[in-house]
């Protein structure tokens, strides 16, 4: 089970950081070439976030503050989070000829909790979660 959900959650992130660097390079086409860091900086923040969910499935309750963690908030909270560092960087790229530098930073860490709630969802639908995640036999 734990398997499934850290394959699903990587594939998804993935394919969400292949989206994102191609939405940002409809606007700036350089932005979607395998040659640009900047293309890498988005694949990467992408794949975090599935690694990080993949990873987080196991916590159905907060672990500090206790609350239940459902998959949609955990999911949001953490595609937030990882998205923060790629949010920042963006302010410092090159400029946009049609949005401004808070537009890009506000626009990043939305589709990242966006994308994370969408992530989390999908992987504890058909990879589970709970500590079944951790104390699983291998076959």
């Amino acid at each position: 089970m734990s398997q499934r959900r850290f394959k699903i959650s990587i594939g998804l992130g993935a394919l969400f950081g292949l989206l994102c660097a191609w939405l940002a390079g409809q606007q700036q086409p350089e932005l979607f070439s395998p040659t640009n860091p900047i293309f890498w900086s988005i694949f990467t923040d992408r794949l975090l976030i599935g690694m990080m969910i993949g990873f987080a499935g196991a916590f159905t309750r907060h672990p500090v503050l206790g609350f239940p963690y459902r998959p949609w908030l955990r999911g949001g909270c953490l595609g937030l989070v990882v998205s923060l560092p790629l949010a920042a960087g963006a302010m410092s790229g090159p400029p946009h000829p049609h949005a401004s530098a808070w537009m890009i930073f506000w626009a990043s860490l939305l589709t990242g909790a966006v994308y994370g709630l969408i992530i989390d969802l999908v992987a504890t639908r058909f990879g589970g979660e709970g500590i079944d995640l951790i104390h699983t036999s291998r076959p």
